[in-house]
């Protein structure tokens, strides 16, 4: 595989934390319209994809991690960005359930803080994880690169 593809493809599955965190930046979607706009746009594809397959994100998820994460034909890089991605959106989807629990509490103030947290949390390993894959490096994320490894 070529190397601005492996790249390249690096970059798209990314945008799976994205499309995770979107729901956590409704707050500042509201003050930033642009940013919304961004975000939609950078996360459509994956959407697509999501929903052109039966039960959506459970499918694409294994079909990723098998096909991807577990399959040693893929390059190296690949896989583990791939699987450093996948990581990241289950860490995002517990955080989901959690919040969604602790929804029912009148803290209202408190979790859209958290979730605008984490939302900028989200976007700035989404941005250094891009320029780490653009520049061909493998993304060092506490925790989750040292899981991916033992993964792959």
């Amino acid at each position: 595989m070529d190397q601005i593809l492996q790249r390249l493809s690096s970059v798209f599955f990314y945008t799976l934390l994205l499309k995770a965190a979107k729901p956590f930046g409704d707050y500042l979607f509201s003050k930033y319209y642009f940013l919304y706009i961004f975000i939609d746009r950078l996360t459509s594809p994956i959407e697509i994809i999501e929903k052109s397959l039966p039960f959506g994100s459970f499918f694409f998820f294994i079909l990723l991690f098998a096909g991807l994460v577990r399959n040693p034909k893929v390059p190296y890089f690949v896989r583990y960005n791939v699987c450093q991605a996948l990581l990241i959106n289950i860490a995002l989807i517990i955080i989901t359930y959690l919040l969604s629990i602790l929804s029912i509490v009148e803290f209202d103030s408190i979790i859209s803080i958290f979730c605008s947290i984490i939302f900028i949390f989200t976007l700035s390993i989404f941005i250094y994880s891009i320029s780490q894959c653009i520049y061909g490096v493998e993304p060092e994320i506490p925790f989750i690169s040292k899981s991916v490894r033992m993964q792959i």
